[in-house]
């Protein structure tokens, strides 16, 4: 019979990296059964979201950019990291008018998930953005180069590469009855 599973005790932490992006630790552990598993790396990364948002018409607006950790071009829900002490929808709200220039009618939130409860700290918070319409143009960062598309919301989540830009699709569907 496997054993009940119980949180690990940290003897020792160091910091790794450190820089505005993301702070690594490795962690030196010890399981429950006083064995050591070390080192653990932990990515202490901030809150993220995750937005689909559609316009008046019921039409996804997507954004297609560079993921350079997977190395490919891929279309996604509009997302991004959240500043310090921004609250989940405000961050909703600033990352769809600065990724694609539009503002919603109605922000709708569709709760929260670990982005990588295995070795990751943050969370995604998932949002449903309905009745945008552009009002301004993009306001990207100096690295990023972001396309907008206007697509069908139906048959979208098979088009979505990464796993938490699914899920976001896949909880408004839900609360769209569709």
């Amino acid at each position: 019979m496997s054993s009940t599973p119980a949180p690990w005790r940290v003897d020792d932490s160091e910091t790794v990296v450190a820089d505005r992006w993301i702070r690594v630790r490795a962690d030196d552990c010890r399981d429950a059964d006083d064995r050591r598993i070390a080192p653990y790396y932990v990515l202490e990364y901030g809150d993220w979201i995750s937005v689909l948002a559609l316009n008046a018409d019921g039409h996804a607006i997507v954004v297609e950019e560079y993921r350079h950790g997977a190395g490919i071009v891929a279309v996604g829900t509009i997302g991004g990291g959240m500043e310090s002490g921004e609250a989940p929808i405000d961050a909703a709200a600033r990352e769809l008018r600065e990724e694609t220039g539009y503002e919603a009618g109605e922000i709708v939130e569709l709760g929260s998930t670990w982005a990588n409860f295995g070795n990751h700290t943050n969370r995604v918070h998932h949002f449903l953005a309905r009745d945008c319409v552009r009002v301004a143009e993009q306001e990207l960062d100096d690295s990023e180069a972001i396309a907008v598309h206007v697509v069908s919301l139906d048959g979208l989540g098979d088009h979505l590469a990464q796993s938490y830009h699914q899920l976001t699709w896949y909880k408004a569907m839900e609360l769209l009855d569709r």
